[in-house]
C-alpha cells in the first residue's frame, strides 16, 4: 500500500516559517495532504479513491512510482556482481559514460520530476533519462488532459504520489512554478520555452507570476538562442538548453509520391506574422505552375489568409498523426522567427530538408537546414524539389539532431544543472 504522509523535513522547510500563513501551509503538510477543492474530505478518502481509479485507469508511461519502472527493475535484476562499478550491467554503464563521464552512479539514483510538459520537451528528457536507468517521470497539467475538475483532482493526486520521492522538479514554462513552491514544495529548475519570456515576462498582467518563478529556481534554462538577452536581464546566470527531440519517437521519412512541402508551424505573430505568410505567398509562387501539394497546418490567426493564397490547410491532429503527415513531405519550410522550434527540429530528425531563414546568430552555421535570407526561400524551396534526397544526405540533419538534440546528449548538461539546484539548499 502506498502513503502519502509528508515530513516537516522538507528543503524548503525553513523558508515556509518566514511567514504566518507560510507557517500555517507547512503545518497543513505535516499531517496528511490537503487538495484544494476537496470540500473537507478526508484524507482516507482521498487516499481510497486514488488506488481504486488509478489501480485500473493508469499506464505506466504517464504515471510511474520511482523505483519500479520496468526498464529500470529489469536491468538491476540482471546486473551481476563484479558487472558495472554500479551493480549494474555493462552496457548499462557503457551507455552511460557514451552520453557523459560525468553521468556516474550517483547521479543515477537522482530522482526528478517532470512537473508539465511544452512540446514534450518533459516528456523527451523522461524517456532519454529512463534509457539510461535515471528514474525520472512526468506530471501533466490538467490542462493537457481537457481541464475539467476530473483531470485537475487528477493532476494533484499525481502531484501527491510523485511528490514523496521526489527530490527536485523541473518546470517547464515560466508562469506555472507555484506548483513547485506551493505544498507540494521542492528545489526546483525552470525552462522558459518562448511566450514566457519573450513576452509575458514584461507584461504588467503575469510579470509578478513569472518573475517570482524565475527568482525561485534554483537553475534557470531558455530554450532557444533568441532568447538570450531577456533570459538573462530576468536572471543572470540563465543558460540555454537546446530543445531535446528524440529520433527514435520519430517516424521515418516516407516522401509521398506527389511532391509535398509542408509548413510545419503554426499561422500566426509568434512564428513571424506578416513575413510568414508573404513567405508562403513567395512558396506558393515560386512552384506555381508545377505538380506540388503545399501543405500546412489549419492553426492560428493567420490561417484563412494563406489558405486564399493556395496552401492546403490539414485540421490539427493528434501529435502521432501530424508526425506522420510531415514525414511525407520532400522539403520542410521553417518559421520566419530566426528559430528552430520542436516541429522543426522534428521534421530534421527525420531527414527532411527543411528551410531555415534568417537564422538567428546564435546558432551554429554548420545546423544543417538550408540556410537563407527570408526572401529567399521562395527559391530554396523550388530547388531542394529538385533532389530531395540527395539534399537530406548532403545536410546530415539526422545526425545533428542526434549530437545536439537528442535527450542524451543533453542529460549531462541538464544532470550538472540539477546538481547545482540541489546544492544551492544545502
Amino acid at each position: 500500500m502506498i502513503w502519502f504522509k509528508t515530513s516537516a523535513k522538507t528543503p524548503n522547510a525553513a523558508a515556509s516559517r518566514r511567514t504566518s500563513r507560510e507557517d500555517a501551509e507547512a503545518k497543513r503538510n505535516r499531517n496528511f495532504l490537503a487538495f484544494e477543492g476537496s470540500n473537507g474530505n478526508s484524507w482516507p478518502s482521498v487516499r481510497r479513491r486514488f488506488l481504486k481509479f488509478y489501480s485500473s485507469t493508469t499506464a505506466e508511461e504517464s504515471f510511474t512510482f520511482y523505483g519500479v519502472c520496468p526498464a529500470v527493475g529489469s536491468r538491476r535484476a540482471k546486473a551481476k556482481p563484479g558487472g558495472g562499478p554500479c551493480g549494474t550491467t555493462d552496457l548499462h554503464c557503457t551507455r552511460i559514460s557514451e552520453a557523459n563521464a560525468t553521468m556516474d552512479c550517483m547521479s543515477k539514483e537522482l530522482r526528478v520530476t517532470q512537473l508539465f510538459d511544452c512540446a514534450d520537451v518533459g516528456r523527451n528528457f523522461v524517456r532519454g533519462a529512463r534509457r539510461q536507468g535515471l528514474p525520472w517521470k512526468i506530471v501533466d497539467g490538467p490542462w493537457m488532459r481537457g481541464g475539467s475538475k476530473t483531470d485537475y483532482y487528477r493532476f494533484l493526486l499525481e502531484m501527491a504520489a510523485a511528490y514523496p520521492r521526489t527530490q527536485l522538479w523541473h518546470v517547464n514554462m515560466g508562469g506555472r512554478a507555484k506548483w513547485a513552491r506551493g505544498r507540494f514544495a521542492r528545489p526546483y529548475a525552470l525552462t522558459l520555452h518562448g511566450t514566457d519570456i519573450r513576452e509575458n515576462y514584461w507584461q504588467e498582467q503575469h510579470h509578478a507570476a513569472i518573475k517570482a518563478d524565475v527568482d525561485g529556481a534554483g537553475q534557470v534554462w531558455y530554450a532557444t538562442p533568441d532568447n538570450r538577452e531577456k533570459a538573462e536581464q530576468a536572471r543572470a546566470d540563465a543558460e540555454y538548453m537546446p530543445i531535446p527531440v528524440d529520433v527514435s519517437e520519430l517516424p521515418r521519412w516516407v516522401p509521398a509520391a506527389r511532391p509535398r512541402v509542408f509548413f510545419p508551424s503554426r499561422w500566426d505573430a509568434s512564428k513571424g506574422g506578416d513575413a510568414w505568410v508573404r513567405t508562403a505567398a513567395d512558396v506558393v509562387g515560386a512552384l506555381k505552375g508545377m505538380d506540388v501539394d503545399i501543405v500546412g497546418l489549419d492553426w492560428g490567426d493567420r490561417a484563412s489568409e494563406v489558405a486564399a493564397l493556395g496552401v492546403q490547410l490539414l485540421p490539427r491532429m493528434p501529435k502521432a498523426e501530424y508526425l506522420q503527415e510531415m514525414s511525407r513531405a520532400h522539403v520542410a519550410v521553417g518559421q520566419i522567427a530566426g528559430i528552430l522550434a520542436t516541429s522543426e527540429l522534428e521534421a530534421m530528425g527525420m531527414g527532411i530538408p527543411t528551410i531555415f531563414a534568417d537564422q538567428h546568430p546564435g546558432y551554429p552555421k554548420d545546423v544543417a537546414t538550408v540556410s537563407v535570407s527570408r526572401d529567399e526561400v521562395g527559391d530554396a524551396v523550388k530547388a531542394a524539389l529538385d533532389d530531395p534526397a540527395a539534399l537530406s544526405q548532403k545536410l546530415g540533419s539526422v545526425d545533428y539532431i542526434r549530437s545536439n538534440h537528442s535527450p542524451e546528449a543533453l542529460l549531462p548538461r541538464l544532470l550538472s544543472g540539477y546538481h547545482k539546484v540541489l546544492e544551492g539548499q544545502l
